[in-house]
This record gives C-alpha cells, sequence and structure tokens, in this order.
C-alpha cells in the first residue's frame, strides 16, 4: 500500500523527511542492534570462559547479523506474542551452531532496555549537532543587531530600550541551557548492562559458578563493547525509568525555550518589527493575498506544545513501574522516546529555517522608538533628578503625572513635556540625550558580545563544521 493510502506519523512523514533519526528509531536497526548485543553477550562469555559459546557459534551470528525475513519475523510475533523470542527464534534458524547460547542468561531487557540507550545516545548526539547549529545562527544574528536599538517591552507593554541582539541573545541563552542539560544528559546516561531476569544477575552467577568477579567483568566488558562509560549497578529487570524522566525533560526545556522565542516572533512580526522568512512562492492566505502570517513559528508553538506534554508521560511511566518491573511501561514508550527525539528534531529545523532568513525591518523599528523616546526619556530625568538630590518618590510621582498626561492628549512632544520648571536642572541634558537612542540601552551591546564570545561560542564550538549547510523545509 502507497503511504499516501494510509496513515502515517507526521513527525516522520511531514516535519522530519529525511532525517537520520528516521533510521535510527528503525525497526531494521533496533533488530540489528538486538543481534549486536547478542553478539557482544556472546563474545564477553566466550572471553571470560564459557566453553559452550563457541568461535564458530559466534562468527555465524556474526555473518547473519544482517539477513533480516521481515514477513518471517512478524508471523513469529503473531505466534509467540513476544517480540524478542520471535527475533530470537528467527535469528537462531540463521545461525544453527549459535542457536543454543543466543541470550544466554540474559531477559528480554537485555536487548530492550540496552537497545534504547543506544538508539537515545546516538539520537541526542544527533540532536545536539543541529541544536548547535540554530545556536550558531543565533549567535550570528544577534551579532548584526547587536546596536539595532528597539523598543522593549514588558507585559506587552513600551519599556525602556534594548536591542533586537540583545533580545536574541535571551532566546539563545535559554536553547543554550537546554543544550548543555540534554549534553549533560548523554554525557551521564547509563547502560544497563546484563542483569538477568529481574536484576539480581543469578543466572549468570550460575553460568560462572558463583564467581562474581568474572559476572562483574561480564557487565564491564558489555558495557565497555556497546561503548558506554557508565552503566547501572542497581536495576530491576528494567533500567529505571528514571533515565527516561531525564531525557524528556531535557526535550520538555528546549520545547519550552523554542516556543517562547517563537511566541515573541509572532508578537514581534504582529507589530511589524520582525519577519519570518517568507519563500518566493509561498502563500499566506487562501482568501487573503496579502498576509504574511508567522506560519513557522505557529508551527514551532504547536509542536513545543505537544513535546512540553510529554514530561507527565515519563513521570506516570516510572512511577507505575512497580516492584522490579511491569510490561506497561513498553506501548507508552515506544512512541513517547521516539516522538520526543523526532519532535526536537522538526523543531530544530523549523528554528533554523526561521532564523537564518529572519528579517529585521529597521524602518518599522525606528518609527516606534521615536514615538515612544519622550516617553523613555522622562527615565532618564528621573535617574538626572535624583542626582541633583531630588526626592525619588516626589520625581517618580511628577514625572508619572507627566506621562499620563501626555498619553491622554496624544500629545508625546518631548520638550512640551519638560516645560514645567521642575525639570529645569535636567531639561537640556535629557533632550540632547533623547537624540541618540543607543545611549538608551545600557550595556545591551557589550552584554551580547560577552556572551557569545564567552558563552554561545564556546559550548558549541566542537559540534560544528563547515560544511553545515542552511536549511530549506519542505512543507
Amino acid at each position: 500500500m502507497e503511504s499516501e493510502s494510509k496513515w502515517e506519523s507526521v513527525l516522520g512523514a511531514r516535519y522530519c523527511r529525511g532525517s537520520p533519526l528516521l533510521y535510527m528509531l528503525s525497526e531494521r536497526n533496533k533488530t540489528l542492534i538486538w543481534r549486536q548485543l547478542w553478539i557482544w553477550l556472546a563474545e564477553a562469555e566466550r572471553e571470560l570462559g564459557l566453553t559452550q559459546v563457541t568461535e564458530e557459534a559466534i562468527n555465524e551470528m556474526r555473518e547473519a547479523k544482517e539477513s533480516i525475513d521481515w514477513n518471517e519475523l512478524r508471523a513469529e510475533e503473531r505466534k509467540l506474542k513476544h517480540d524478542v523470542m520471535a527475533h530470537n527464534h528467527v535469528y537462531g534458524r540463521l545461525c544453527p551452531s549459535a542457536a543454543g547460547i543466543i541470550h544466554l542468561g540474559a531477559t528480554s531487557c537485555y536487548v530492550q532496555d540496552n537497545c534504547d540507550c543506544i538508539i537515545i545516545r546516538d539520537s541526542v548526539q544527533y540532536l545536539l549537532k543541529r541544536m548547535a547549529i540554530v545556536l550558531s545562527r543565533l549567535g550570528d544574528f544577534a551579532e548584526r543587531t547587536k546596536s539595532e536599538v528597539t523598543v522593549g517591552r514588558t507585559h506587552y507593554q513600551a519599556a525602556s530600550l534594548t536591542t533586537v541582539g540583545k533580545r536574541a541573545c535571551i532566546w539563545s541563552q535559554d536553547v543554550l541551557i537546554a543544550f548543555k542539560e540534554l549534553e549533560r544528559f548523554v554525557k551521564e546516561q547509563r547502560f544497563r548492562g546484563i542483569k538477568g531476569a529481574t536484576g539480581t544477575q543469578d543466572s549468570f552467577m550460575t553460568l560462572f559458578e558463583g564467581d562474581e568477579q568474572k559476572v562483574e567483568a561480564l557487565d564491564d566488558l558489555v558495557t565497555e563493547k556497546a561503548g558506554f562509560k557508565n552503566r547501572f549497578d542497581i536495576s530491576g529487570q528494567t533500567y529505571t525509568r528514571q533515565q527516561d524522566v531525564l531525557l524528556v525533560n531535557c526535550l520538555a526545556t528546549f520545547a519550552a525555550a523554542a516556543k517562547k522565542m517563537c511566541m515573541d516572533i509572532r508578537v514581534l512580526q504582529a507589530m511589524g518589527e520582525l519577519w519570518e522568512p517568507f519563500e518566493e512562492s509561498q502563500i499566506g492566505s487562501s482568501a487573503m493575498p496579502y498576509k504574511k502570517n508567522p506560519m513557522k513559528s505557529e508551527r514551532v508553538c504547536s509542536l513545543a506544545r505537544q513535546l512540553i506534554a510529554l514530561p507527565q508521560i515519563a513521570l506516570n511511566t516510572m512511577a507505575e513501574q512497580g516492584l522490579e518491573r511491569t510490561l506497561d511501561d513498553s506501548a507508552v514508550r515506544r512512541m513517547m522516546i521516539a516522538e520526543g527525539l523526532l519532535n526536537t528534531n522538526a523543531i530544530l529545523l523549523i528554528l533554523q529555517n526561521i532564523v537564518e532568513g529572519l528579517t529585521v525591518r529597521s524602518t518599522i523599528i525606528a518609527k516606534n522608538v521615536s514615538e515612544e523616546m519622550p516617553f523613555l526619556a522622562l527615565e532618564k530625568a528621573l535617574m538626572y533628578l535624583c542626582q541633583e538630590g531630588v526626592d525619588r518618590q516626589k520625581a517618580h510621582a511628577t514625572i508619572r503625572l507627566t506621562a499620563l498626561e501626555a498619553k491622554e492628549k496624544g500629545d508625546a512632544n518631548l520638550e512640551e513635556m519638560l516645560k514645567d520648571s521642575f525639570y529645569d536642572t535636567v531639561r537640556e541634558r535629557v533632550i540632547e540625550l533623547a537624540s541618540c537612542p543607543l545611549l538608551f540601552t545600557g550595556r545591551c551591546t557589550s552584554q551580547t558580545v560577552t556572551f557569545i564570545s564567552n558563552q554561545l561560542r564556546p559550548s558549541i564550538l566542537s559540534y560544528l563544521d563547515n560544511k553545515d549547510e542552511k536549511v530549506q523545509l519542505e512543507v
């Protein structure tokens, strides 16, 4: 059946087309990793002296590793209702010399959980690279606009001036925090290792005739073969689902940062100050041809909403993993982990496209700055009056009345607003200062430069190369 005739996940079919994650999360990759885990287990058992595990059996396993008959596997699982044993039987028929030692001493979670650890590690490493590219693009944008004066807004109302670049650094810092949390997760991520049916390693103690040192060595050896530095010393049948909670929390933290950024862009596009990229043949509205809707930012907010909700599922899954294990974690984890990783990938692709094509509408920004400048200048008047010895609360009350009166009249002429004798000692300084908006932005420019050079660039440098191309979205 062609793909258009059946439902497919929109993350794979629409938003992550061509992503390496689609292969990493695929059944084929999972099957190959399961088989590799069985090979590593057999190799380690033989290296530690189990004579029933022969080199001939291991070689057969290696040679048959990539021979997969999907119809046979599906038929076997329909019969057994157990995916691991279905794979075990089919693999054993491919390598008859190894059929008796595949999965020796292990439980299903040896392949299931350890495979998940490998897929998660590889996927997160890919996502870190994509996130680093987005951060690099944000850094570029912030550097270009570090001194582009704009109206700061608190409560969505005009406030002290800032710069476009400083605002981009606020977005970048949020993403960078999520990046570092995800980086820490993968550095500290633990492999389940070989733990047996309920985590006691009793089956391996039997195989090695009670030799705890060899069982410990077996755990270390398989962990090393899988490329992990850390493993769980304690587990039930599964590794603790707390580790899944940590992963999903990292992804949700990033989603929140992305949503905040794109909500800001949507508001600023409504004000006419920023435009997200709008392609040559793009249509903004089927009814209103003139519209440029911030659909990419809206899409990020939509995807982020789902990702931000995932921690609740992860927490419930962890909390309900009864005693040494229950199976009610299985189905939900198949969706939660894959969708969390793919959703993160989708958001990163859209974010990169947005930042690479973000247009600063300097004329509109300057107009808005000009309209607000008389009121913003009164803030400087407050500081200067305090320097002159005027009581701060009295100055604040007087300036408040001046500002509100001007707003009521719709008269925002600074000289007119400062005509009262109360402002005699500061009037000339305030008016002169108002002619240069950049002087109202404090340390915005230097803060931007410092943040990018001291924090952002060093954190992402090792993930970047000169081949990081611009993103073209397919939808």
